[in-house]
């Protein structure tokens, strides 16, 4: 292609519009709860890191770039969607945060054209309705007859963005209908709305020839409006049908090397006709826009880069429009390969592309992790980074820290800034990684310059990253109680949560719950992180005294140790207290385990989803020390003990077979916490149940043994 046809847009310099770009590249899931960055992950952090999702590290480039501060923002309310909570957060996060989007009408939300050629319906139905109304040579009778044909004729459109439509193979789908009732009209002026109408018909219908034709043809009409859309409307037509080869039969675009390069051409050029014809007209923003997809189409990255560096170093990052830019950009540009060879001259991309090839991809795999970009190659960079040295450092360091556990070299790289009043996103991330070395290195000074960053970082979900660094090196050093001494910089109340829950002793957890300057929810997360593990472990005597420590709340989960049920009518027992007290006289008392497997099973203590069975790994945060220690009791071996003891009662032994064989019950996996058994074994308990105690109540309820 020739470079003049984005030329006008290189002149329009900040002018930058949405796309539809709505793929999102980054989709993996790794990482655990700790400082390390460099696998992909749903995890974002406040710190420009290789795993974090690419569109969030370019954002705060972006932001550092135009001076924008998050000190004093506050995140939106959250679904915790992925239990990101309040240390780490995602991109959805981020752009809520950042760029809160209007509340969209129901309607529109229903009709569901987001992402499709039909979302301009409406905004072009207002403009033709303006346009018919301003044109004093359009009888009445004429405009209200073609008004109502465009009413029917968003029929295509419905039809073109149904469930069906976009996920069904093509070659099983009809071709969409195109509106064929036309009104007659007999004045020049509703003759040319008229022809308008047929081809932006045929443009959403996908017949794309006959909307090209139908749009070209009305470059010399009348209405200025008629002719400055079909203008606008024929390059949308040309790279629509451009396009259209490259989907799958899926509707996937998986096949780029079957775009129409002549139609992109066509397109480029009326795209190049339309800025020159009107430098200050209607659809200037979006042709913008329209220039970037056509070098995209036409495969010259080279200029999309210059173009997507100019925007970045213009845009307003306040924009709400500034989101889809870097979306746009994520899509179009960081992930693809033949952009990478094109050579960008960006800081900003160039920083978000090394970030990228910098990840850990061996995804828990035995291989070791290689970066896609060398040390000697980043090194290579240096001129392109001039006048921004610390980004540059910073991305050395990275590699550094990451590849080449160069960790003296990294604080080479980042000096101490700790104590700066304020810090941009860039100079956080320095800090953080200057932190994370020390850590690396043992050093002594290491919890002493978290306490010196925790303050200064104000940025949003800047504090929380850098109390994760302080609560992690206490946890290394044996001191999870300086986490929540009286003065404790550490406030984050999910950070605090995981040390209760995983690190903290029991003597720290009873002070925890005694201390009356803690949080309701905090004592009584603490009371019940006690509680609990001392009864799983069989710890009775323990749980007898401390179950008689005071509630914070009336309404806490500890409360199921004082009120809550043992049985459900079943099988007769007493009060908790009452079997627990006897199982510390007789930890082998048999209507006590069953009445504390009962208790398990009511109130979901088997496993807890997983939390008092998985610890967490070595290097994440709970995972440096063990609050309890001893083996933990599970309610399938008390079924499997007791139906095994020729000592126990006949309505023992009947209930715990029946609830050996239920723990399977119905998916034939184990609900009940310990070693599976397989399928004969569940058939023999199932069988002796039935054969040894044929009138019992549980006998006739068992059915299947699953």
């Amino acid at each position: 292609m020739t470079r003049h046809y984005a030329k006008h847009f290189i002149a329009l310099g900040a002018l930058m519009t949405s796309t539809a770009v709505l793929a999102c590249t980054d989709v993996g899931c790794e990482g655990g709860f700790n400082l390390i960055g460099n696998q992909q992950s749903c995890q974002g952090r406040a710190m420009l890191a290789p795993g974090n999702d690419s569109r969030i590290n370019l954002t705060f480039l972006l932001n550092d770039r135009g001076g924008r501060s998050t000190a004093g923002t506050t995140q939106p309310p959250s679904d915790d969607y992925g239990g990101l909570g309040t240390v780490f957060f995602d991109w959805r996060g981020l752009r809520a945060t950042l760029y809160p989007a209007k509340e969209v009408p129901w309607e529109q939300r229903e009709a569901g054209y987001a992402g499709s050629r039909c979302q301009s319906f409406a905004a072009g139905t207002a403009g033709l309705t303006a346009a018919m109304e301003a044109n004093r040579g359009l009888p009445a009778a004429e405009r209200t007859a073609l008004l109502a044909a465009r009413v029917g004729a968003e029929e295509v459109c419905k039809i073109g963005t149904t469930y069906e439509r976009k996920y069904k193979p093509k070659s099983e789908l009809e071709p969409l209908p195109v509106y064929g009732q036309w009104p007659a009209v007999s004045s020049t002026a509703g003759r040319e709305f008229l022809a308008y109408m047929q081809a932006a018909d045929a443009f959403y219908g996908e017949d794309f020839e006959t909307a090209r034709r139908g749009f070209a043809a009305l470059s010399g009409v009348s209405d200025p409006w008629v002719k400055e859309t079909a203008a606008y409307a024929l390059i949308r037509a040309e790279f629509a049908a451009a396009q259209a080869p490259a989907f799958s039969k899926y509707g996937d675009f998986d096949n780029p090397d079957g775009i129409d390069k002549a139609a992109v051409k066509r397109g480029m050029q009326a795209l190049s006709a339309y800025l020159g014809a009107y430098p200050k007209g209607r659809y200037v923003g979006s042709a913008a826009g329209l220039v970037r997809r056509g070098l995209w189409l036409m495969g010259d990255y080279a200029l999309l880069g210059k173009t997507y560096g100019k925007l970045l170093g213009t845009v307003d990052p306040e924009q709400g429009s500034t989101v889809e830019l870097i979306q746009e950009i994520d899509n179009k540009l960081l992930f693809n390969p033949a952009a990478k060879e094109a050579g960008l001259d960006n800081v900003m991309l160039l920083a978000a592309q090394a970030l990228v090839a910098m990840r850990d991809e061996t995804y828990g795999t035995e291989a070791v992790a290689k970066p896609n970009i060398t040390a000697a190659a980043l090194d290579g960079q240096a001129a392109k980074f001039a006048g921004h040295p610390d980004l540059f450092s910073y991305l050395q360091a990275t590699h550094a820290f990451y590849y080449g556990r160069d960790y003296k070299r990294v604080l080479q790289l980042v000096p101490d800034d700790a104590r700066r009043a304020a810090h941009t996103n860039l100079s956080f991330s320095r800090q953080m990684l200057r932190g994370m070395a020390l850590a690396a290195l043992k050093d002594r000074n290491e919890a002493g310059f978290w306490q010196e960053l925790i303050p200064n970082a104000k940025g949003l979900w800047q504090r929380p990253l850098a109390e994760l660094g302080l609560a992690m090196s206490w946890e290394r050093a044996g001191k999870v109680d300086a986490v929540f001494a009286a003065a404790s910089p550490i406030t984050d109340p999910m950070i605090r949560s995981g040390l209760i829950h995983n690190s903290a002793s029991p003597a720290l957890l009873r002070t925890i719950v005694r201390t009356a300057s803690n949080s309701g929810d905090e004592r009584d997360k603490a009371l019940y992180t006690l509680l609990v593990n001392q009864l799983v472990r069989g710890q009775y005597r323990a749980f007898g005294s401390d179950v008689k420590l005071p509630l914070a709340k009336g309404t806490g989960e500890a409360m199921i140790f004082t009120s809550g049920k043992v049985s459900d009518g079943g099988y007769p027992c007493a009060p908790l207290a009452v079997t627990v007290a006897a199982l510390a006289k007789n930890p082998q008392d048999v209507a006590g385990r069953l009445c504390l497997g009962d208790f398990f099973r009511l109130h979901g203590l088997d496993y807890m989803h997983g939390q008092y069975d998985r610890r967490p790994k070595a290097d994440e945060l709970g995972g440096f020390a063990a609050g309890f220690t001893g083996k933990r009791n599970f309610r399938s071996e008390f079924y499997t003990a007791i139906a095994a003891d020729p000592a126990a009662r006949p309505a023992d032994r009947s209930y715990a077979l029946y609830r050996a064989v239920m723990c399977y019950a119905p998916s034939a996996m184990n609900d009940c916490g310990g070693a599976d058994v397989p399928k004969s074994q569940r058939k023999a308990w199932f069988d002796q149940l039935k054969r040894d105690y044929p009138q019992s109540q549980w006998a006739k309820k068992l059915r299947y043994y699953w």
